[in-house]
């Protein structure tokens, strides 16, 4: 026979095996600042102030930024340094790329608007060879066609008129 501690009794291991289960009934909703804890604020605030809207996706936000920055680990100092410029500067979204073409001091953070929102509208990041797909169905393009193109794609034609084989 099995020697077993004191402290292990059937008791606590039925209350461990009962804590473990009630765990999968607890929604992953509930958890949201440890799902995005990696996701930096400044990633947010430039996202909404580019794209013009209020709520992003927060899955969607999570990958996009983790694809980001795996393609060039500079991203998070390069959105806190946009950031402070654009507060600094009070510029509007429709303004930021003529002023950072004028502005020699953020040569830096030319390309970066134009980098975050071919991720949020093309779900891409990169290009070429080291092009990563972060979405498809919750890119931003394939969000404002989705009234009228089902399944997103930019085929033109009824719903399902590409399925006919081809006379």
């Amino acid at each position: 026979m099995i020697d077993i501690p004191s402290r292990f009794t059937r008791r606590r291991l039925l209350q461990g095996m009962g804590v473990l289960a009630a765990t999968t009934l607890v929604p992953t909703g509930v958890f949201p600042a440890y799902a995005s804890s990696a996701i930096s604020n400044d990633f947010i605030t430039i996202s909404i102030f580019l794209t013009g809207r209020e709520k992003l996706s927060a899955g969607y936000s999570t990958a996009l930024y983790s694809a980001l920055t795996k393609f060039d680990n500079t991203i998070p100092a390069k959105l806190s340094h946009l950031r402070a410029y654009i507060d600094a500067n009070s510029i509007k979204a429709a303004d930021l790329k003529t002023r950072l073409n004028a502005d020699l001091s953020v040569a830096d953070l030319m390309g970066l608007p134009g980098l975050l929102l071919t991720g949020w509208y093309l779900g891409i990041v990169g290009s070429g060879h080291k092009a990563v797909c972060v979405a498809y169905v919750d890119a931003l393009a394939n969000k404002e066609v989705a009234d009228v193109l089902r399944p997103p794609s930019y085929a033109y034609g009824a719903y399902g008129s590409w399925a006919a084989k081809p006379v």
